[in-house]
């Protein structure tokens, strides 16, 4: 005999033959006699077996006390940080020559593509004397700007007697600090001097202004095709460079800072051919809207290809060492939950539970189970 529940839900499981043909009959047999049913009804009721006539000890797992994680796993890849997308600042000149392919190492100033035009040489000539004179003042400014810092750091310390080894470590970090955090802007105004000046020379002895220069050292990434000959066009990318030392590991999904923006040090797991394992540090992308891992120790001088995906596991939760099941033991149905317990002699039995962490593999068990208990996996 089977005894069981009635509980409506679109969760339904699997059910022996005979039960399902009990309750299939009667409702049959009630719509010969009547001849009608009604209409707008609920969903059909679910039978959740409590008991079975039919021992199965395939799938069984005991209830015993295990450690519970839950995790989530963060992709990202390696890619450069520095790449540029050069355009013509000029529209209908016609393009003499490009003088690179894709893969060609360049660096900052080169000549990469001529055009041929008429311009006023006289008004460009003076425009570049500007900007060079320009980028000069605010390099100059910002040189001002370090000293300035680096005097005051030097001042707080010498107030903050006594001067012990610990201020003195402290003292060479804050300066160092300074230097790193104006070094990039302060890159960037000798590019732009070093680009102003070549464009100078080219104009004053070849007129010609305005081809198409590197703006930093790296590989030649793209060029578009069919450019000899044709017209430029203002703001459409003709090259692209990128910087093959200046690579990083990128989380490609944005959610990602939610998990590791606050973490000190995380382990990237590579698959496939180039299976390892790197260590690395979260750091805010420079306009703060992603995170880039920098390899510390061996994994810093690691070679590893461009576009290499990866992952990185965070641990959510953890439970030491409590009673716990599978999760495929585990069903649920609108607000219940349950398992079925196999008794000594093998017949299962439908029992509610309450449950904790849900782990990858395991649920905590709150009630409902003791240690010892076998359960039914995937019933």
């Amino acid at each position: 005999m089977i005894r069981s529940g009635v509980y409506k839900s679109n969760n339904f499981k699997r059910v022996r033959i005979f039960g399902v043909l009990f309750f299939v009959l009667i409702p049959a047999l009630g719509t010969s006699l009547c001849g009608c049913t009604r209409s707008g009804e609920d969903s059909e009721p679910v039978l959740l077996v409590t008991e079975e006539t039919e021992p199965d000890v395939a799938g069984n797992l005991p209830v015993e006390y295990a450690d519970v994680v839950s995790t989530i796993s963060i992709g990202v890849k390696y890619r450069t940080a520095a790449t540029q997308d050069l355009a013509f600042d000029v529209e209908r000149a016609k393009i003499d020559s490009v003088l690179v392919t894709p893969g060609e190492t360049v660096r900052a100033g080169q000549l990469l593509i001529t055009l041929v035009t008429d311009t006023d040489t006289e008004a460009e000539r003076e425009d570049l004397l500007y900007q060079i004179q320009r980028y000069e003042l605010l390099k100059l400014q910002v040189e001002h700007q370090i000293e300035y810092e680096k005097t005051l750091a030097r001042f707080n310390h010498a107030m903050d007697t006594p001067i012990t080894d610990e201020k003195n470590d402290k003292l060479e970090e804050t300066l160092q600090a300074i230097d790193d955090k104006y070094y990039f802007t302060l890159q960037d105004y000798d590019d732009k001097i070093t680009i102003a000046n070549l464009k100078l020379y080219n104009l004053e002895y070849n007129n010609n202004d305005h081809n198409i220069y590197a703006g930093m050292d790296g590989i030649v990434e793209y060029v578009r095709e069919g450019l000899e000959g044709s017209q430029t066009v203002i703001g459409r990318t003709v090259i692209t460079i990128k910087d093959p030392d200046d690579m990083y590991f990128y989380a490609t999904d944005a959610s990602a800072m939610e998990y590791l923006k606050d973490m000190e040090y995380v382990v990237i797991s590579v698959s496939g051919s180039s299976a390892a394992e790197y260590e690395a540090i979260p750091e805010l992308t420079e306009d703060g809207s992603g995170l880039r891992f920098i390899l510390t120790g061996d994994s810093a001088s690691a070679m590893i290809m461009e576009n290499t995906n990866g992952s990185i596991i965070v641990e959510l939760g953890r439970k030491e060492n409590v009673l716990s099941v599978p999760k495929a033991a585990v069903h649920r149905a609108g607000d219940k939950v349950y398992v079925y317990v196999v008794d000594k002699d093998g017949y299962r039995r439908y029992r509610e539970i309450q449950t904790g962490l849900e782990g990858d593999t395991r649920i905590e068990i709150l009630s409902g189970l003791e240690a010892g208990e076998t359960v039914a996996v995937n019933y």
